[in-house]
């Protein structure tokens, strides 16, 4: 085969690895773990509940650790 027979192979063989990662990546995007059905009313209760616990718990950190902000002056380096 000529060296011009070869370039064609390879771009084919590369150009049909990019379209099937393309279509894996379509697939699983839509058809993976975010292409589930909305939830029902039960778990969409249940995950509300969740989420609330959950933003509770990081009011809860963040009035137990306050942030710390830098002294005025600007030589002063220290917290």
């Amino acid at each position: 085969m000529s060296s011009f027979a070869w370039i064609i192979v390879i771009v084919l063989l590369l150009t049909l690895v990019g379209s099937l990662a393309l279509l894996f990546v379509t697939v699983k995007y839509y058809w993976g773990e975010r292409g589930a059905p909305p939830l029902t009313g039960e778990e969409r209760k249940r995950q509300k509940v969740e989420e609330e616990r959950l933003r509770a718990k990081q009011i809860e950190y963040v009035e137990q650790h306050p942030i710390k902000t830098r002294k005025p002056s600007f030589w002063d380096n220290t917290k």
